[in-house]
Order: C-alpha cells, then sequence, then structure tokens
C-alpha cells in the first residue's frame, strides 16, 4: 500500500540520501532511528514519515519502532494518527501482514496495551460489523484470526457479536481455535463450547471435532493441558 504518506517518506529519504535497498527489516533497523533523530522532524511528522516506510517497507521492524515511539510519546493525537494507519492497512484486500504479526505477538500479548489495541482495531465498530462495508470487513476478520492472546473478557462480546453475521463466522471459529493453540491464548470452556454451536459450521470443517473434543475434555489450551 503506497500513498501520498509514502510519497512524502521517499522524498525525505532522498533529501537525506538514504534508500531502502537490501533486505526490507534490515533497512527499517537503519532508517527507523534516523527519522526518530531528525530534529527538524516534529514528533507529528516523524510519525508521518515512519508510517510511510511502513507502507513501502512493509516490514515487522518498522512495526517495533513505531510502537516503541507512540509509547514513549504518549501523545493522543498520535495514538489517533497511529491507530487510523493500522486500520487502513487491515482494511486493504491484503492485509499487511507485518500489521497482523505486529498486533498478534506485540500488541495483544503485552497487557498493558492489550485492551486500547483490541478496541481500536476491532471493538470500537462491534456495532458496525452488520454494515456493508468492505474494509471493515477485511479488518474485522484479519483480526479475529490473530485474538488468540485477547483475554476472552474483552473479545468474547465481540466474537458473540460478529458470530450473527455469517461472513464472519469463519474467521471467529478461527479466533476460538487459536485461543486454544496460542501458547498464550486465551478462552473460557463453557462459553467456548457455546460459540462454536451457534456458528452452524459444517461438520467437515476442518478442526472443528478436534476442538470440540478437547473444550468437552476440559482443555482450555493446547499447551497447558492439567
Amino acid at each position: 500500500m503506497e500513498t501520498a504518506r509514502s510519497n512524502r517518506t521517499r522524498a525525505w529519504l532522498a533529501a537525506h540520501e538514504l534508500d531502502t535497498d537490501g533486505d526490507p527489516n534490515d533497512a527499517a533497523r537503519d532508517l527507523m532511528p534516523e527519522i526518530r533523530g531528525d530534529e527538524a522532524l516534529s514528533n507529528a511528522e516523524k510519525l508521518e514519515v515512519g508510517l510511510g516506510l511502513l507502507e513501502i517497507l512493509d516490514a515487522y521492524w518498522v512495526t517495533v519502532e513505531l510502537r516503541w515511539f507512540v509509547n514513549a510519546a504518549d501523545d493522543e493525537e498520535l495514538w489517533a494518527t497511529h491507530w487510523q494507519a493500522i486500520r487502513e492497512h487491515l482494511e486493504q484486500p491484503r492485509p499487511s501482514e507485518a500489521v497482523l504479526y505486529s498486533l498478534w505477538v506485540d500488541w495483544f500479548e503485552d497487557i498493558e496495551t492489550v485492551e486500547r489495541a483490541f478496541t481500536e482495531v476491532l471493538a470500537r465498530d462491534v456495532n458496525r460489523l452488520g454494515e456493508d462495508d468492505e474494509g471493515l470487513q477485511r479488518r474485522a476478520g484479519s483480526v479475529l484470526k490473530v485474538s488468540g492472546p485477547v483475554p476472552w473478557k474483552l473479545k468474547y462480546p465481540v466474537y458473540t457479536a460478529a458470530a450473527e453475521h455469517e461472513r464472519l463466522r469463519r474467521a471467529v471459529f478461527s479466533g476460538v481455535l487459536y485461543s486454544f493453540h496460542d501458547v498464550y491464548g486465551s478462552l473460557e470452556i463453557a462459553p467456548a463450547l457455546e460459540l462454536l454451536e451457534r456458528l452452524d459450521l459444517p461438520e467437515d470443517t476442518e478442526h472443528l471435532t478436534e476442538l470440540r473434543e478437547e473444550l468437552a475434555a476440559g482443555h482450555a489450551n493446547q499447551h497447558h493441558r492439567d
């Protein structure tokens, strides 16, 4: 995904005689400190240039540096800009793998950031899931699939709301499945079983029978069986 934002970043790179050659994550490790250290840029401008670099490289390390930056700045305007950009990435026909991975292993696994992150990328829009909005549907489906580490009490209301919409039911199932399989997955057995029934998936759905059996046996996570 490239926009006016990434064009501005290319202009900044050219002005500083920098490039994005080589491995994207290596390039990110070199370039993000240069962006953060540019005293001619305000924090808002640094964020814009960094977000443009994410569009250009689609590299996980850019998301790591952006996370450090917005957390350290603790500025609501920067937070709003950051999360709007992340939502835009998730609404693309091919959502950014770097952004999804960052949500999963950084934002959602961190108890200090998971609630805000999950709210920003999906929970805030739970009442809109029935709308005919392709971008929102893509975003919802993508977030549900990586929501395993999100605490059950936060995601269960979103799961139940999404289960009302047929096009999101497979994504809800993926969310429950990975809540069971993820090392840091969060799942409560009884409501999870009830939710699986409500999804009304075909009986031959891959992993459905096995997941039901594991939950019925009292296992909430494959890594932490009693």
